[in-house]
């Protein structure tokens, strides 16, 4: 059963690896001042993903973001 909650995603991008993490949680704030959204540490995330390299992005984030509807078991992810 899908149901109609929002769920924010963001990527982290880390320099290190050279590669991106998708992170999607329920509970995100927003910061006052610039209107930044303020997401929880990775534990407290719905969903992490593994690091994404960067090449291969732009061919991983739909299978991945799919992946991320049918175990959350939600239509809406927005990216922020």
């Amino acid at each position: 059963m899908q149901t109609n909650c929002l769920a924010l995603a963001k990527l982290v991008y880390n320099k290190k690896l050279d590669a991106y993490q998708f992170r999607v949680a329920f509970n995100v704030r927003e910061k006052n001042d610039r209107g930044h959204y303020i997401f929880p540490v990775q534990k407290k995330c719905a969903f992490v993903s593994g690091h994404i390299p960067r090449e291969t992005k732009e061919q991983d984030l739909p299978r991945i973001l799919a992946h991320a509807k049918m175990l959350l078991r939600v239509n809406n992810i927005e990216f922020v």
